[in-house]
């Protein structure tokens, strides 16, 4: 059954630079989403940015998405430290866990999964203390048609097909939702912000 507030399981935060686009449209989201319906009793409702209707109004939809999805996954890289959309996404759910008391010894649960894309040495000091699963050797920002026919790829969506299962827990584990919980907008002014897609730079 699910819980009344939530419109999405899951929130993919991630950055366009890097190569990153191209592997979460590519390869990640794809996996992801076809994994993690093998997992779930219903189809797994996953937010992803390219997924938007034509009319919807940026970064208001964004907000609601974020406060509206049980949990997040979230590509590190260095770029995605850099972005600060990236950043408000990332600490909107810290946010949250601090107001549920989580990750302390009495509640050591997570909303967020982190993927390490890239580097890992270049994080900020509470992303580096956060457990990621590292898909590192994978990154290769190349066209499905191209690198699916490669030997790495079945390593990749084994990796893929675990982190699955572990999302689906997280899921499954959520508290209900609470209309207390707020998002850390970005630094910059939203105003500035120009129309269409939103930049995630």
């Amino acid at each position: 059954m699910r819980a009344v507030g939530y419109e999405f399981d899951v929130f993919l935060s991630y950055t366009r630079r890097g190569g990153g686009d191209v592997w979460v449209r590519e390869h990640f989201y794809r996996a992801l989403k076809e994994w993690l319906g093998n997992e779930m009793a219903d189809e797994p409702r996953i937010f992803v940015d390219w997924n938007q209707e034509t009319g919807v109004v940026w970064p208001q939809n964004l907000e609601r998405a974020l406060l509206r999805s049980k949990v997040m996954v979230a590509v590190f890289s260095p770029p995605y430290f850099r972005s600060e959309w990236c950043c408000a996404e990332w600490n909107s759910m810290l946010e949250r866990h601090r107001m549920l008391g989580y990750d302390s010894a009495d509640h050591p649960r997570h909303l967020v999964l982190p993927v390490k894309f890239a580097d890992g040495q270049h994080y900020p000091p509470e992303a580096q203390a956060t457990q990621q699963r590292d898909f590192t050797p994978w990154n290769k920002p190349l066209p499905y048609e191209t690198y699916s026919r490669s030997r790495e790829y079945e390593h990749f969506y084994t990796a893929v097909q675990e982190l699955s299962v572990e999302v689906a827990k997280r899921v499954d584990e959520v508290p209900p939702w609470d209309p207390a919980w707020r998002v850390v907008r970005p630094a910059l002014d939203p105003k500035s912000v120009p129309p269409g897609p939103l930049p995630r730079l």
